[in-house]
């Protein structure tokens, strides 16, 4: 390698880490900051087009139809979040205090009836050994007991603790939904504005990004809703086997927390195993614990090949950066990275088309001589 290749790969490498650090700092620190006015945005443009639609088909203004629109789509998910969030607040609440409860009346006295069959099992092998499994165990149902109503009294302050931070959320909120409104009756003029200040091959570029975000968007959408189905076709099927009553509409709301990578289905059917098990149901509770071994091999299976099979990456090279995304960015992260990967490489092979062979003289196929050439 030449002095002067050297230096291209110097620059090169430093122009690249650079941008790589700058894209880092943007997503970690100035992307969260405005946050309430990205949503804005995002909202304006999730109702742009049936706002445009709505707007020809009665022959309204434009302005009137966005903010009728808007203020429907407000009131949906207010009182959708409002209805959940009270429902699983209560429910969550209501499960940590009665945990306690549930520990001394199912748990310690199953603790002890095993204890009562390791000692009659002991006793016939070596007697001295029962008074020693006696105080172990009396030590394991102390400490679990300890640990339940430790856990029991941090979820709730947790809970509480919680509220602490209500009265930012309704800031951020608040701040969103005005800048929504803005939003939604300037549309065109913002988004013209902001593209004006870019120079031409800048504009030319964020339109390119646009189009293949807008398409990523959609695959990677329509590849989650293949895992929410698969997902919920298995649970349907096992919780049926089991014998679960309401099977189809527990799968579903089952499903809808698989999704979350955070949650998942474990966040529902390890509870509902260990209270089974707890409670002597054996069947269910052994039954639920292989249902949920089998989604989650299944998923970690699938996910990567549907998602890079839809957004066109390479399902190894999906898992590595659902996992950067995550360890970097978090939550958002994980669907953040794989999406930003497709797009650039999408506006990379549209910059670099793949060269096309050289054609063959007319009436000739590529590999085989002209008619009349002599052969050896």
């Amino acid at each position: 390698m030449t002095v002067e290749q050297m230096r291209s790969f110097i620059i090169k490498f430093v122009y690249y880490t650079l941008l790589i650090v700058l894209a880092y700092c943007i997503l970690k620190f100035v992307v969260p900051f405005f946050m309430p006015f990205l949503l804005a945005f995002l909202i304006a443009m999730l109702l742009k087009s049936p706002t445009n639609h709505l707007s020809r088909r009665f022959k309204l203004r434009r302005s009137i139809v966005a903010v009728v629109l808007l203020i429907l789509f407000y009131a949906l998910v207010i009182a959708l979040f409002t209805l959940l969030g009270a429902k699983l607040g209560s429910a969550a609440t209501d499960g940590f205090k009665a945990l306690p409860s549930f520990y001394s009346s199912t748990i310690e006295p199953a603790l002890y009836q095993v204890q009562s069959w390791l000692s009659g099992f002991i006793q016939r092998l070596d007697p001295t050994l029962q008074s020693m499994l006696t105080s172990l165990n009396q030590n394991i149902v102390t400490s679990l007991g300890s640990a339940v109503s430790s856990l029991s009294s941090s979820a709730v302050s947790s809970l509480t603790g919680f509220a602490s931070h209500v009265p930012s959320f309704f800031v951020k909120s608040l701040l969103m939904i005005i800048a929504s409104f803005f939003f939604v009756v300037d549309y065109y003029k913002v988004t013209s504005f902001l593209a004006n200040l870019l120079p031409p091959k800048g504009k030319a570029m964020l339109f390119r990004i646009k189009s293949n975000g807008v398409d990523t968007l959609l695959k990677f959408a329509r590849a989650y809703a293949i895992l929410l189905t698969i997902t919920f076709i298995e649970l349907s099927i096992g919780l049926s086997i089991l014998g679960v009553r309401g099977a189809i509409l527990i799968a579903l709301g089952t499903a809808l927390v698989d999704i979350l990578p955070v949650l998942g289905t474990g966040t529902i059917l390890i509870p509902w195993a260990l209270y089974q098990l707890f409670s002597g149901n054996f069947f269910l509770g052994f039954g639920l614990a292989i249902l949920y071994g089998i989604i989650t091999v299944v998923r970690q299976v699938l996910e990567p090949r549907i998602v890079g099979g839809q957004i066109g990456l390479y399902p190894l090279l999906t898992l590595v950066c659902m996992f950067i995304g995550a360890q970097l960015f978090g939550f958002w992260g994980m669907f953040a990275l794989p999406i930003g990967l497709t797009i650039y490489l999408q506006l990379w092979r549209e910059e670099h088309p793949p060269a096309t062979a050289p054609q063959s003289p007319a009436g000739t196929s590529a590999g085989m001589p002209p008619k009349g050439t002599p052969q050896n």
